[in-house]
Formats: structure tokens, C-alpha cells, sequence
């Protein structure tokens, strides 16, 4: 069984702030666009991802988690 590694090559983000929706919930709230540049199998391609601030939140936490455990194998 061949194991698929994914190479993250290049991250970049904007924030925003939603100036129109139907859901009158929705006008003003911030969020995050994230656009990772992968190589995976040798193919490279872009993911994209839009999360609100408080799942970006949770997303860099656990990046932070992630590290801490890997420096502790490494």
C-alpha cells in the first residue's frame, strides 16, 4: 500500500466582512479565506477554504497542538 503525502508549498489568507446576504443573521459578520498551495502525487493544486473567525480560532489551536506534539517526537 503506497501512502499519498501532501506538501503544503504556499499559504495565503484575506479576511473580509460580509456586506450583503439574504440572512439578515449573516450582514457584518467577519470571516476567513484561506487558499493552500499543495503538491500531492506530484500534482499541485490549490485548496480553499472559508471558515468564520472563531473556527480560524480552533483551526490555528490545533496547528499549535499539532507542533507542540511533533517537537516532542522530534
Amino acid at each position: 500500500m503506497v501512502k499519498s503525502v501532501t506538501k503544503i508549498l504556499d499559504v495565503s489568507w484575506r479576511f473580509g466582512v460580509t456586506a450583503a446576504s439574504n440572512e439578515s443573521d449573516n450582514m457584518g459578520k467577519s470571516f476567513l479565506q484561506l487558499r493552500l498551495n499543495v503538491e500531492e502525487n506530484g500534482k499541485i493544486k490549490n485548496v480553499f477554504v472559508e471558515m468564520t473567525i472563531s473556527e480560524f480560532y480552533k483551526f490555528l489551536h490545533d496547528l499549535e497542538k499539532a507542533k507542540c506534539n511533533l517537537d516532542l517526537l522530534l
